[in-house]
């Protein structure tokens, strides 16, 4: 009955009005004049497991309210029924087809075994700091990257920038052109899943994002990236999202948390219009605290993207998360679309608004667009079924080994990386990395404080309409039990349904 309620009519879609209960039937009538069944705690044990697997594996996506009454009514086209076939096979086969034409016609599959007899160029260049480095190895790289892609807030450039930076010594400038590249297939890609497939996504983040991040990537790359040598690009990185991770982590220690399906419920719009600074509508679209927030997070995001080539989206992802409290399950795919976007625009600007992309960039870019355009997709897909938790235990496994790998290769205390030749000094790169990580920690700790305020307001906000006769809908998540609010009614079939 459990199973019919949640995944029935749907494909396997979680509606937003569905819950999820653990209710666990007992595995055998006691009786005393029976024998104790031997394997009845082995069963117990391994149905423990299932809806272990179930809850935080298989939830369930988050859809887009219209597609889900459609579903939720049986009434769905071909189109809608196969949508995650389709929305994977329209990237894939655009780029395949360019990519297996060009191959083919220019006879460059030696490439991923050499770097078209440029090897020694780029060695001498000092963009290349080992001579073993090989390019197949990036294309194994971001079969894992492009999957963290999709599935989480963090671009394929958490992935690909620390890899080719920290273990493969290439030049911080080639790992961030190769970043905006390789994204702007993969992130692009994914991002034509979910929004083909309809999950629930924050389109105000998208849109006030946006706006603020190409402004910063722009502002990034002429003013701020070429001021960072290698061994500092490298430490504030990881150091800024490892403070993050950390914020995050403790965040969801605190059980019975509430958070939020969208930013601003139609059914609820005093949720945004009581940040409007000006009375006046049209002018509030700009003059309104939240939409300034967002903007400043997506000037920031965008500034940390260019010196990276990733950093909108887990700016996007942080506001959300820890300020307006928006779920996982909605900060993550927003994060993807936005990403795309952003890397985009930084890809374009350096390529015809700067000096160009890096010649050993595009070695790279070749060898993995094929991979990616599979993976990131695929990525999208299982992110959108699992738990919010566990898309929030990827960006904590993901940040703090970053953190560790470059802790581990720069060893900012010594003169192994950071020496005259880098124009670096070991105890100012320790200070200031220290105190860009506490930093960190403070200002996403205030982002946590704000939104428990947030969160009382909403609550009386909610109150107040309930009084009006408002319309009911589920906007938010009960963190008690991770599950969707319902009206009493429902409450009472569910029950009833168990």
């Amino acid at each position: 009955a459990l199973h019919h309620l949640v995944f029935s009519g749907s494909g396997g879609q979680m509606s937003s009005q569905s819950v999820t209960l653990d209710v666990m039937p007992s595995m055998h009538e006691e009786n005393p004049g029976s024998v104790e069944n031997p394997m009845a705690e082995d069963e117990e044990e391994e149905t423990t497991c299932r809806s272990f697997c179930r809850r935080y594996f298989c939830e369930g996506q988050k859809l887009d309210r219209k597609l889900q009454e459609k579903l939720d009514d049986g009434n769905i086209s071909l189109r809608v029924k196969y949508r995650k076939q389709i929305a994977i096979a329209i990237p894939f086969v655009i780029v395949h087809t360019v990519w297996w034409t060009c191959m083919i016609k220019y006879n460059s599959f030696h490439k991923f075994v050499n770097y078209s007899g440029r090897k020694q160029k780029y060695i001498d260049d000092g963009v290349l700091g080992k001579e073993n480095t090989k390019p197949w190895y990036m294309s194994v790289t971001m079969i894992f990257g492009s999957m963290v892609a999709g599935m989480t807030s963090e671009g394929g450039a958490s992935v690909a920038f620390p890899v080719m930076t920290l273990i493969f010594d290439i030049k911080p400038v080639v790992a961030k052109h190769f970043s905006f590249m390789i994204q702007s297939v993969g992130m692009t890609a994914a991002a034509f899943v979910i929004l083909y497939m309809r999950v629930q996504i924050e389109w105000k983040s998208i849109i006030y994002c946006t706006l603020g991040g190409a402004a910063g990537v722009i502002y990034g790359l002429e003013k701020v990236a070429p001021e960072l040598t290698p061994p500092y690009a490298k430490m504030y990185f990881v150091v800024i999202w490892g403070s993050f991770a950390a914020s995050l982590y403790f965040l969801n220690r605190i059980h019975g948390r509430k958070v939020y399906v969208v930013l601003d419920p139609p059914h609820l719009p005093n949720i945004w219009r009581k940040a409007d600074l000006i009375p006046n509508r049209f002018l509030a679209l700009l003059f309104n605290w939240k939409a300034i927030v967002l903007l400043g997070a997506g000037f920031l995001g965008g500034i940390f993207t260019s010196i990276a080539g990733s950093g909108i989206d887990i700016c996007s992802f942080a506001v959300l998360t820890l300020l307006f409290r928006i779920s996982e399950k909605t900060a993550t795919p927003t994060s993807v679309v936005l990403m795309a976007i952003n890397t985009m625009i930084a890809m374009c600007y350096s390529k015809w608004g700067m000096d160009g992309l890096e010649g050993l960039a595009w070695e790279f870019f070749v060898v993995c667009a094929p991979i990616v355009v599979v993976g990131a997709p695929m990525g999208s897909i299982i992110g959108s079924y699992v738990h919010r938790l566990v898309l929030a235990a990827f960006i904590y496994v993901t940040d703090t080994v970053q953190l560790a790998g470059a802790l581990y290769v720069v060893r900012p205390w010594t003169h192994r990386k950071c020496h005259d030749g880098t124009d670096c000094k070991p105890t100012h790169l320790c200070w200031t990395s220290a105190l860009i990580f506490g930093t960190g920690l403070v200002a996403f700790y205030i982002l946590q404080a704000v939104g428990e305020k947030l969160i009382e307001r909403n609550n009386r906000i909610e109150r107040e309409s309930d009084k009006l006769g408002a319309d009911k809908q589920s906007w938010s998540i009960d963190g008690k039990d991770d599950v969707a609010t319902l009206d009493p009614a429902e409450a009472e079939l569910v029950a009833t349904s168990a």
